[in-house]
């Protein structure tokens, strides 16, 4: 019963981070003809990069423009639940308008998250925390040459690194 519980709670959040990516690809769109660059990126995170991140799979998903857009991370159910000992990791939050910087072949944004732990800090069930400053950096790409750093100052050196890797389903894309 209780992995069950897990389960479900495990596809609701995936379920939640996907309708969170659709609608910021929607909301990303500019409204008229002006072609603005955006970032669109999903899937699920493989092997760390090495010598820069640490182990973390993961699923992402990510929509970003100039004007902003959002950022969910989650290592949640059977296949990338149990990182550092919590069941569950959520990383989601808005980007902040301005911060979307694409240098060649390197893209990278930021913003302030809302970060849920379960089981939380200090042997809680569940611990909560808002407005924790993040940034992404990526390189764009299909599968297994796209990749991933997410980088959260308050965690960074507590896990031994940055979490993220080489996108090992899906992708990472600039579009015009």
């Amino acid at each position: 019963m209780h992995i069950n519980k897990r389960m479900r709670f495990a596809g609701a959040v995936f379920a939640f981070a996907t309708l969170l990516v659709a609608t910021a690809v929607w909301a990303a769109k500019p409204e008229d003809d002006e072609r603005e660059a955006s970032v669109v990126g999903a899937g699920r995170i493989g092997n760390p990069i090495r010598g820069t991140t640490i182990p973390s799979a993961s699923d992402f998903g990510f929509a970003v423009s100039e004007r902003g857009g959002t950022f969910v991370c989650s290592m949640a159910g059977p296949e990338t639940g149990g990182f550092a000992g919590f069941r569950v990791m959520l990383v989601e939050g808005p980007v902040a308008p301005g911060s979307l910087e694409i240098h060649e072949r390197d893209v990278s944004f930021s913003g302030f998250a809302t970060i849920a732990l379960i089981p939380g800090l200090n042997g809680a069930t569940q611990t909560v925390l808002d407005g924790v400053p993040y940034s992404v950096s990526a390189r764009p790409g299909p599968a297994r040459r796209a990749r991933m750093i997410l980088n959260i100052p308050a965690f960074t050196q507590a896990l031994g690194g940055d979490t993220g890797g080489f996108v090992a389903q899906g992708d990472i894309r600039i579009e015009r």
